[in-house]
C-alpha cells in the first residue's frame, strides 16, 4: 500500500515536470505546499514582537538616531527597504522567502539528481516542520531568510566560494548563523578534500562583512541584542532555568518525528564507523543547542538544525532507498496527527489549524 502511494506521488511529480519543466514545477509545488502549511497552522498577518522592530528597521535601515535592538540583523530590513516592502508591508518579505525556500528545496534536490519522490519528501519536511510553520505564526520575523541562506550554503558546498557567499549573507541576516560554521567547514571539506586552505579562507572572509557591520553599528548606535546581553549572568540564568522545564519538549516540536532520521543515522554511523558523517551531524546539533543556553525562544532557535535532517535523509538514502521512503511517508502521515506547538520562556504556544481554532471558538473555548 505504501509503495502504491510512493508510485502515485512519483508519477504525478514526473508528469508535472514533463509539462512545466523543473523550474515552474518547483514553484507550483511550493505554492501547493505553502497553502497546505497555512491550513495546518493558521497564519498570522500582523507584525508582532520582534517583527515590529524589523518592520521599523525596514523603513530607515541606516538611521542610527533611531534605537533598534535588531540593528545587527540588517539584511532582511535592507531588502524590504529596497523592494518597498517597508513598515506594515514588511511581513510580506518573510512569506515570499518561505515560498521560495520550499520551491528551492525541491528544485535543488532534483538538480542534484535526487529522484522526484525524495525531493518531495524533503520538501514535506521543510513545509510541515517549524522551518515553515514558525514564519507563518511569527510575521515579520526574518529567521526564514537565514534558514534559506543556510540551506543554499550547504547545498552549494561543492563550490566553496558560492557557498561562503550565501553564508556571509546569512550572518548579515542573523548572527545565530555562526553556530553552523564548524559543520559548514567540515561539510565543505568533505566535498573538496584537496582544498582545505581555500575553504578555510573563503569562510573566514565570509565572516568579515558581519563583523565590519557590527563594528560600524557599535560606533554609531547602541543596540540591545549584543554579546554583553546574551552572555550576561542574568540572561543565561534566566534561560537555563526554563530549559529545564521546556527544553526537551521544545526540541521535540521543532521537527517532531523527523528527529528520527538523525537518530537513525547516528546509529548507522556508529555501526558502520562513518566518522565524517557523524562529526558533521554532531557539529550541527551541538552548535544549534548551544543557542538555547543564551536565547529563550527555544523552538525558534533550534530550527537552524534543519540541515541535520536533510543530510540524514541524504546519507540514509545511500543504504536502502525503498525502506527509507516508506519509513518517511509514514513519518509525514504521523506528524500530521500531532498538533503543533512552539516553546519559549512562557511555555507552549499553540500553532493550530484555522478550522480547529474556529470550531473551538464556536464552543466558547478558543485555542489561539
Amino acid at each position: 500500500m505504501i509503495q502504491n502511494v510512493i508510485n502515485f506521488i512519483s508519477g504525478k511529480l514526473l508528469r508535472l515536470e514533463s509539462r512545466l519543466g523543473l523550474f515552474f514545477s518547483s514553484l507550483v509545488i511550493a505554492t501547493v505546499m505553502l497553502a497546505c502549511a497555512m491550513l495546518y497552522a493558521q497564519p498570522v498577518l500582523t507584525v508582532a514582537f520582534h517583527g515590529i522592530q524589523f518592520s521599523l528597521l525596514s523603513e530607515h535601515p541606516f538611521d542610527f538616531s533611531l534605537i533598534n535592538p535588531m540593528r545587527y540583523r540588517i539584511l532582511s530590513p535592507l531588502i524590504g527597504y529596497l523592494f518597498f516592502l517597508r513598515g506594515t508591508y514588511f511581513f510580506i518579505l518573510p512569506l515570499l522567502v518561505t515560498w521560495l525556500l520550499i520551491g528551492t528545496v525541491y528544485y535543488q534536490y532534483r538538480r542534484k539528481n535526487f529522484e522526484a519522490i525524495d525531493a518531495f519528501l524533503l520538501t514535506c519536511f521543510i513545509s510541515f516542520s517549524c522551518v515553515v510553520l514558525i514564519p507563518l505564526v511569527a510575521p515579520g520575523y526574518t529567521d526564514v531568510v537565514t534558514w534559506f541562506l543556510v540551506f543554499l550554503a550547504f547545498i552549494k558546498a561543492e563550490k566553496p566560494g558560492v557557498s561562503a557567499t550565501f553564508y556571509a549573507l546569512a550572518l548579515l541576516n542573523h548572527e545565530s548563523s555562526a553556530v553552523v560554521l564548524p559543520a559548514m567547514l567540515l561539510y565543505a571539506w568533505s566535498k573538496n578534500k584537496n582544498a582545505a586552505g581555500r575553504i578555510l579562507t573563503f569562510y573566514l572572509l565570509a565572516c568579515l562583512p558581519h563583523l565590519c557591520y557590527r563594528w560600524y553599528v557599535n560606533a554609531h548606535s547602541a543596540t540591545l541584542y549584543n554579546l554583553s546581553f546574551y552572555l550576561s549572568e542574568k540572561n543565561v540564568l534566566f534561560t537555563l532555568k526554563r530549559i529545564i522545564l521546556f527544553g526537551p519538549v521544545a526540541a521535540f516540536y521543532t521537527f517532531k518525528l523527523w528527529w528520527l532520521l538523525p537518530l537513525c543515522l547516528a546509529g548507522f554511523t556508529i555501526l558502520r564507523k562513518k566518522k565524517l558523517q557523524a562529526s558533521i551531524l554532531v557539529l550541527i546539533l551541538a552548535g544549534t543547542f548551544s543557542l538555547i543556553i543564551i536565547s529563550y525562544d527555544y523552538t525558534r532557535m533550534l530550527v537552524i538544525a534543519f540541515p541535520a535532517v536533510l543530510l540524514s535523509y541524504e546519507w540514509l538514502l545511500e543504504m536502502d532507498k525503498a525502506k527509507l521512503r516508506k519509513f518517511t511517508i509514514v513519518l509525514v502521515a504521523l506528524n500530521f496527527l500531532i498538533l503543533q506547538y512552539h516553546f519559549n520562556y512562557d511555555g507552549a504556544q499553540p500553532m493550530f489549524p484555522w478550522i480547529l481554532n474556529k470550531f473551538s471558538a464556536m464552543l466558547g473555548t478558543p485555542l489561539n
